[in-house]
């Protein structure tokens, strides 16, 4: 394990309730590199950062995750994660272009899905979901562009015993099954952010705004209609609607092919939900990628 003195910290360049991301240099090598830090120096801090690391090492040689260098240890003791450095968030150039009232082509949109789809097809592969996909965990590289999909630190093995139900992702961006927290929620609940995602990209702003769940909920059966199966449907509502999201989502943002492939994406039953192998084959194919 490496100290944590090997390396110069240039900036911060992100912070969240685990703690900072610092952009560094390697003293040895003279590469940036990305550290995240635990914000304090617990060991249930230290487990966290271990697990995640485990994680990224699972995902070693898959050019869509970020990827882990190293584990490094400061003189107090604490653990540090030495990653490759990418670039800014997918947010950030989601939101920079909706000040200048712009958004995501549909061929702009498509390559990027693409690129996510294969990332995440290969981590379900490996018997790893993300649990936490949204635009501000996909880094897009500052020459070549392509993006990276970032901090595991919800991240658990498909084969894992089923935890207790609670909730834990970012709204906006959870599946319907994790919102009324369901146990055994797998890949699924990553094909449902890539939809969400997908229509960030082509809409430039996100497809469920609500801030707390059950709003959340009634967000999601008013845009997509009631589902077949009562048990997805949240308590006290009863009405039934026929899908908007083509009203949310027009024509001239995405066509044909394409909202088959957001539809398939966004299917309230998880076991109706496109896998991503499957959705990058419809891509490839209906989209010509």
């Amino acid at each position: 394990m490496e100290a944590l003195d090997s390396f110069k910290r240039l900036k911060q360049i992100g912070e969240g309730a685990f703690g900072t991301v610092s952009k560094a240099r390697d003293r040895r090598t003279g590469e940036v590199v990305a550290i995240k830090s635990a914000r304090d120096g617990s060991s249930e801090a230290a487990a966290a950062l271990l697990r995640e690391a485990a994680m990224l090492a699972a995902c070693a040689g898959n050019p869509a995750v970020v990827a882990l260098r190293e584990v490094a240890r400061s003189e107090e003791g604490g653990l540090h994660l030495v990653m490759e450095f990418v670039g800014h968030s997918l947010h950030d150039i989601i939101s920079a272009r909706r000040r200048h009232g712009l958004r995501f082509t549909e061929s702009e949109a498509r390559r990027a899905m693409a690129q996510l789809l294969a990332g995440v097809g290969s981590m379900h592969a490996h018997g790893i979901v993300h649990r936490d996909l949204k635009p501000g965990n996909v880094l897009v590289g500052e020459h070549d562009r392509r993006l990276k999909i970032c901090d595991l630190g919800l991240a658990r093995s498909a084969a894992a015993p089923p935890q207790d139900a609670r909730l834990e992702g970012t709204l906006g961006y959870i599946a319907p099954e994790a919102l009324l927290c369901q146990k055994n929620c797998g890949g699924p609940v990553d094909i449902w952010a890539l939809g969400c995602i997908m229509v960030d990209l082509v809409g430039g702003e996100k497809l469920f705004p609500e801030e707390d769940e059950y709003r959340q909920l009634i967000s999601i059966v008013d845009l997509l209609g009631i589902p077949d199966d009562v048990s997805l449907m949240p308590l006290g509502i009863t009405a039934a609607a026929p899908s908007k999201l083509r009203e949310k989502v027009p024509e001239e943002r995405l066509s044909p092919a394409g909202f088959e492939v957001l539809c398939g994406l966004l299917e309230y039953d998880p076991k109706d939900r496109l896998t991503a192998a499957a959705a990058l084959q419809s891509c490839r194919v209906s989209l010509m990628i």
